[in-house]
């Protein structure tokens, strides 16, 4: 929350990586909730818009498989359109955020600055000093640095929940002291 009490809105990437099925809907569910969870306004964007994944997730998937988190998005309409209308990464401002998330690998941050890829949003996110978590941690860091932000990285053993915590506390303490605007 803001010190307004508004909800932090954090964008949620989903790299190519993620799209390929190198990173499940599993890692997804497990951001996208404990975003919710903590009271943040989440939106979610990919490479292309719309559904990320070559094949949409069915009831019988989530029937077959006793994972929680599928069978609360099978029960979630505002989630499952979440995902189903993602925006294109190019119609994703990180003015309008206090935070990224970004679930996949976002490839090099210093390669093709304008072009549509979540390496560049990323990039874009940490110039402007904002935080910004990448799960799974594989990235190419500019070669100057990361800019201003704060970059949490994360691996497999790490729950979803421990990326999002952090970049929850990252953003509210900056705007706390006025680093970010609300």
């Amino acid at each position: 929350m803001t010190s307004t009490g508004a909800p932090l809105r954090i964008a949620v990437m989903l790299s190519s990586s993620s799209e390929a099925g190198n990173i499940g809907l599993e890692q997804f569910l497990g951001v996208y909730y404990a975003l919710q969870d903590a009271g943040a306004e989440v939106l979610v964007a990919s490479m292309c818009g719309g559904y990320p994944w070559p094949t949409p997730f069915t009831r019988r998937e989530a029937e077959a498989d006793a994972d929680a988190l599928a069978r609360r998005f099978q029960a979630d309409r505002g989630a499952r359109d979440d995902l189903a209308n993602t925006l294109k990464f190019g119609e994703l401002f990180e003015e309008d955020f206090h935070g990224g998330f970004c679930v996949g690998e976002p490839g090099a941050l210093w390669r093709d600055p304008d072009r549509n890829s979540a390496g560049a949003l990323v990039a874009q996110f940490l110039r402007a000093g904002k935080p910004v978590a990448v799960l799974p941690s594989l990235l190419d860091i500019l070669p100057n640095g990361a800019g201003d932000g704060l970059l949490i990285l994360g691996d497999g053993t790490w729950p979803p929940s421990a990326g999002v915590a952090a970049l929850l506390a990252a953003a509210a303490r900056q705007l706390e002291i006025g680093e970010i605007e609300p």
